[in-house]
């Protein structure tokens, strides 16, 4: 995997636990990867904003949770559950954004089936922002 670096921008309105130990799992991963607390806006949803420095998420995704577990996608899941997961009780992020260097995003919520995990990990999302359509199935760009 070529070097690339991971940052976590974390509603600071929210306890900062998940989003610590996630970063944990990537730096044992042997990913540089910082956590950063994000004002709260009022009205705004609390989000977690993941931004990778590769230009492109899929051979990201595809090369840091290969390394995590034997099926990248299922890594990739317990990533963004651990994220979504609020920790003691608290409450939760509304979801998780995937954003690359190139400005591909794709957003992760906390109902996404397997299904989406396996097709998240071989998307191409360059420049796009992508999102779950649950009829069809599939990733759509939003």
């Amino acid at each position: 995997m070529t070097h690339s670096e991971v940052e976590i921008y974390w509603p600071a309105a929210l306890p900062s636990t998940p989003a610590l130990e996630q970063r944990d799992v990537l730096r044992d991963a042997g990913v540089s990867a910082t956590c950063l607390l994000r004002p709260t806006r009022r009205g705004a949803a609390d989000a977690v904003l993941v931004l990778v420095t590769s230009a492109v998420l899929e051979p990201f995704l595809s090369a840091l949770f290969g390394r995590l577990a034997e099926e990248a996608h299922k890594a990739l899941k317990a990533f963004v559950d651990g994220l979504l997961s609020g920790g003691d009780g608290a409450q939760a992020p509304g979801g998780v954004v995937l954003e690359s260097g190139a400005g591909g995003r794709v957003t992760f919520t906390a109902d996404l089936p397997d299904q989406a995990y396996e097709q998240a990990v071989g998307l191409e999302a360059c420049g796009d922002r992508w999102v779950w359509d649950s009829r069809r199935a599939m990733w759509t760009p939003a």
